[in-house]
């Protein structure tokens, strides 16, 4: 790795991704370095020869840490002479950042990838992102360019995912998909998660979809208990506090069914639960070419099995991976308005608490 190469973002894994509904700020300076950039016409060894040239890029992430960083040393093994710096937040903080980078011209963040849809779309419509010029993002490769590739310049990366799980000592039948929840002899035993942000509201919204309108008012039926988020949850799960959970984190169960825990899980046969990455080439960014040159990567085989361990992947057959982008969950913004989502959590607490 790089001797200049820092690894930023002391937050830990996060398991479960908050979406912040965020408006941004529009105006102030931009250094757009689109000008500087390779064109996609010129080929794959052009823009390496570019982006060793520049000899850096930072990325902005909201993927799981020991993901991101494992990615960027693989990165850097492969393309020596580039240093790759990372930086781990949550999508708020890091929107804000890249916000005041936008409007002062003074931009560190290469490459942003963020799950928050609204902010993204506000972003691409104010024309933030440069196109991608890599042979991946531009359909010369195995990336779906035409499926992943969105309007305003922003890409499909990979998916965290949610799903249900059981404990395999106390409940060693199993589920094979989320109405199996209902099984009475799991009356009092499972566990849901209580709907405190607009992204969970989301969920119980895709269960009503999916499983028929009445789904949740069942659920509730089962008496189970209420969760703070997925990694609570899974815990409760390998330690028999509960013998199934509705809301875990397969990125969780892995390392810990790995390790003996008493623990499994399956992905919905008709899709899965979860938030869709995206990711941005920025024209604030000072190193346009690495950054293009690293978005390329990440979409790649190589970097699909390092970013999206037990998660959803952009290719398929991605060893690790467990879902397509295309069968998780897509959110509608407009679902989910302070006032829809207010009214929601009223109707939860009235079946749940």
């Amino acid at each position: 790795m790089g001797a200049n190469s820092r690894r930023r973002g002391g937050f830990p894994l996060v398991l479960l991704l908050i979406t912040t509904l965020m408006v941004a700020a529009c105006g102030g300076g931009n250094d757009d370095k689109s000008d500087t950039v390779v064109s996609a016409d010129a080929g794959i060894d052009a823009l390496v020869a570019a982006a060793k040239k520049e000899g850096k890029v930072t990325i902005y992430s909201a993927q799981g840490l020991d993901a991101l960083n494992n990615f960027a040393a693989e990165f850097e093994k492969e393309y020596p002479g580039i240093d790759v710096e990372t930086v781990r937040g949550v999508d708020g903080d890091l929107s804000v950042k890249v916000e005041t980078e936008f409007q002062t011209g003074k931009g560190i963040a290469d490459m942003y990838v963020n799950a928050s849809l609204s902010w993204v779309q506000t972003q691409a419509k104010a024309g933030r992102f440069l196109a991608p010029t890599g042979p991946e993002l531009t359909g010369k490769g195995t990336y779906d360019a035409k499926q992943y590739v969105h309007d305003g310049n922003y890409f499909e990366t990979n998916s965290a995912v949610l799903t249900f799980g059981w404990n395999t000592k106390l409940y060693p039948k199993g589920l094979t998909d989320y109405p199996d929840l209902l099984d009475p002899a799991l009356t009092g035993k499972i566990g849901v998660i209580e709907p405190t942000a607009p992204s969970i509201v989301d969920f119980y919204l895709w269960l009503e979809e999916t499983y028929g309108a009445d789904f949740v008012t069942k659920l509730a039926a089962q008496k189970p208990r209420i969760y703070p988020s997925s990694l609570p949850m899974g815990e409760a799960m390998a330690s028999g506090e509960i013998a199934a959970g509705s809301f875990v984190a397969p990125i969780a169960l892995v390392p810990a069914k790995a390790k003996g825990a008493p623990v499994d899980f399956k992905m919905p046969p008709s899709g899965a639960w979860g938030s869709r990455y995206y990711g941005m080439v920025l024209k604030s960014g000072p190193h346009p070419n690495a950054a293009q040159l690293l978005a390329n990567f990440m979409v790649t085989e190589k970097g699909q099995e390092l970013i999206t361990p037990s998660a959803g992947s952009v290719l398929a057959n991605v060893p690790g991976t467990l879902i397509t982008n295309d069968k998780v969950r897509l959110q509608d913004p407009s679902k989910l308005t302070p006032d829809a989502v207010a009214a929601y959590q009223k109707k939860w607490k009235s079946l749940f608490q």
